[in-house]
């Protein structure tokens, strides 16, 4: 059974009036509950449940700490690459604008890895646009190769790829696969991707179980906030990693939370999300997931990142550089996004620190998952 057989389990139309019309009594008796069911979960989610926000919040903040204690895992972001084949309407690399375009070779991968583990992370997502003529299947493999030699967790967000393609980037050393669906809105998907192999929605939305098939232990997903309806996206979000769990128990799915920042995209964004919203979808996402980790990228503000850390955010980037070679090398490729929360390692660190929280560079080994053989940590 796919996903998409998954979601017609589901009759939508009993979804609309408990996110439209539930009432302040209504989300107080779910409020009260321990675990809630995906009925729940769209009560949660409606206007009604604003007011109990704080209620939401807390309680969202306790679940997190359960599971996960006072921590907070670092990551850095490396674009291998800006070519991308793809017209994405909203999207800093799309095929139709005039940017300087780089693919690094190995040599400045290398360059790149060596610098991101002398600031002193120890996992790395490796990145590309989608250009399979570009960066194809046997380059991403010789990048995992090199960064596999300096990092103990190596994770991937690139082009979607047959489970075959994911297997090979698995020997290689990759452990995970990062892959946004956008939106699970089918008629917003087809307005926003106008060409390219993204445009085509099934296959995108089928990734994360090739991936899983592919031999990948962790695939994170996630929907581009702003394009649709938060609501509609999180009630789909949500039935998605119930679906993936249930069918990949021994793999682990994580969540990612990216917002068009209305600063730093000159994209007309259809449906702006603002703070209050981005923290009642986080918080009520965490009660309903409440051993899901979320990641949270340096598209977020400073500020906002550091309520979010409090919150119910497992896993952030630092430091973070968008364009190809951008910490190293120092090429004149374009950023995907603008970075809003621009403090590298160190400060972040201090600042979980200063929260009571600990910081977490190495919180992945491979003979946790039951693999294995000669380990470089």
């Amino acid at each position: 059974m796919s996903f998409s057989d998954y979601l017609k389990q589901f009759d939508f139309l009993k979804f609309v009036p408990l996110i439209e019309n539930s009432t302040a009594a209504d989300v107080e008796k779910i409020v009260e509950k321990r675990s809630i069911d995906i009925y729940d979960f769209a009560v949660l989610l409606s206007n009604s449940a604003e007011r109990f926000l704080p209620a939401l919040a807390a309680k969202a903040r306790s679940y997190t700490i359960r599971r996960f204690g006072k921590t907070m895992s670092f990551y850095a972001p490396l674009y291998l690459s800006n070519e991308c084949d793809n017209l994405c309407v909203y999207c800093g690399y799309h095929n139709a604008r005039r940017i300087e375009r780089v693919t690094l070779s190995l040599e400045q991968v290398r360059s790149e890895v060596q610098k991101i583990k002398e600031i002193g992370f120890d996992s790395i997502l490796l990145l590309t646009g989608e250009s399979p003529k570009k960066a194809d299947v046997n380059y991403i493999k010789d990048c995992v190769k090199i960064a596999k030699e300096y990092f103990t967790y190596v994770a991937l967000e690139v082009y979607p790829m047959s489970s075959e393609n994911y297997q090979t980037l698995s020997e290689a050393g990759a452990s995970g696969l990062t892959v946004y669906q956008e939106t699970y809105d089918k008629e917003v998907y087809k307005k926003m991707h106008l060409k390219g192999a993204k445009s085509d929605y099934q296959y995108r939305l089928d990734t994360p179980e090739r991936a899983f098939i592919g031999g990948l232990r962790k695939v994170g997903i996630g929907a581009l906030l702003g394009l649709s309806d938060w609501r509609y996206e999180a009630l789909h979000l949500a039935l998605h990693i119930d679906y993936l769990r249930k069918k990949y128990w021994r793999q682990e799915v994580s969540l990612s939370f990216p917002r068009i920042n209305p600063v730093t995209s000159s994209f007309k964004i259809p449906n702006p999300v603002t703070d209050k919203e981005m923290i009642h979808l986080i918080s009520v996402m965490r009660i309903y997931l409440d051993d899901v980790p979320f990641f949270i990228s340096t598209r977020e503000r400073a500020d906002f990142r550091d309520k979010l850390v409090e919150l119910a955010v497992t896993h952030i980037s630092a430091g973070s550089k968008t364009t190809p070679g951008g910490y190293a090398i120092k090429t004149e490729a374009q950023g995907q996004f603008d970075v809003s929360d621009k403090r590298e390692l160190k400060e972040m660190i201090s600042i979980i620190r200063t929260k009571g929280y600990d910081p977490v560079i190495k919180d992945w080994d491979v003979n946790f998952m039951g693999v294995f053989g000669d380990y470089n940590g």
